[in-house]
């Protein structure tokens, strides 16, 4: 018999992971004596404890480790084979992932220094409602809402626009139950047609706070939540339930460009 000192020092673990391993029903002693607390193993068992310990080392969760070695995983060459082989493809997954949170990161940090936007005070306007005819983006949608723009410009000849606004809208509609889409559009007739595989929507006639984005469309949000987290509260204005939207009209020069200037327009209360 081997004390669980013994056992601990046979494979480099503490007696506290052995410890661990037996409350959750991993790997037991063959006998605990009641009177004094011991454990005491059988010398056969090192290589049981050699194979958790290398699982470990490979990244197995000790959940999974569990579930093979209820299995009779640990003495199969078979089983552990199969479950090394699911491991490594959730390992490959979980590194894929990592990547791509990895690589945002990277481009993150390339990017030069971002000011924040200059204080603004926003102007209350009436906007008279509108029809839009566009192209709708989903949060569990696959892609960006800039990719959907670039598909969305392909069909724009589709529209039978109208020539006044001269514009694009890009409308943030909330949903039932806290849920959101993004329709990329143009301003349309009454009896303007809807293409196939577009949507049409009607933004509401009422007052908003127009303020204005400066730079390129990938800082968009940052001018949102300061219009909505600084420049609001400092005039005074409460946001509203509804439609929010952008507007790029003349002087929108691209959505790359520095010099261009998207109208922000925010229903109030």
């Amino acid at each position: 018999m081997l004390t669980i000192g013994q056992m601990a020092r046979s494979q480099g673990v503490t007696t506290k992971t052995l410890r661990h391993y037996d409350s959750i029903g991993l790997f037991s002693p063959c006998l605990s004596r009641q009177d004094n607390g011991y454990r005491y193993y059988r010398p056969e068992q090192i290589v049981t404890l050699g194979r958790i310990v290398w699982l470990r080392q490979l990244g197995m969760a000790l959940d999974e480790i569990k579930t093979l070695a209820a299995s009779g995983g640990l003495d199969s060459v078979e089983k552990m084979h199969a479950s090394l082989q699911n491991h490594a493809v959730q390992l490959e997954a979980d590194i894929n992932r990592r990547q791509k949170t990895l690589d945002h990161l990277y481009r993150y940090l390339a990017q030069p220094e971002r000011k924040m936007p200059e204080l603004q005070k926003p102007e209350r306007v009436f906007f008279a409602a509108q029809r839009i005819i566009g192209m709708c983006w989903y949060p569990e949608d696959e892609g960006s809402i800039a990719q959907m723009w670039d598909r969305f410009e392909a069909r724009e000849h589709e529209i039978e626009r109208l020539y006044e606004p001269v514009g694009t809208f890009g409308i943030c509609q909330p949903l039932e139950d806290g849920q959101w889409r993004y329709i990329a559009g143009l301003p349309v007739g009454t009896d303007a047609t809807i293409p196939e595989g577009l949507v049409a929507m009607e933004i509401p006639g009422r007052y908003y706070a127009k303020v204005e984005h400066q730079g390129e469309v990938t800082t968009l949000p940052e001018t949102f939540r300061a219009a909505y987290s600084e420049w609001l509260p400092s005039a005074g204005m409460q946001p509203d339930e509804g439609p929010e939207f952008e507007y790029s009209g003349a002087r929108f020069l691209g959505p790359m460009n520095p010099e261009s200037v998207t109208e922000i327009y925010i229903p109030l209360k």
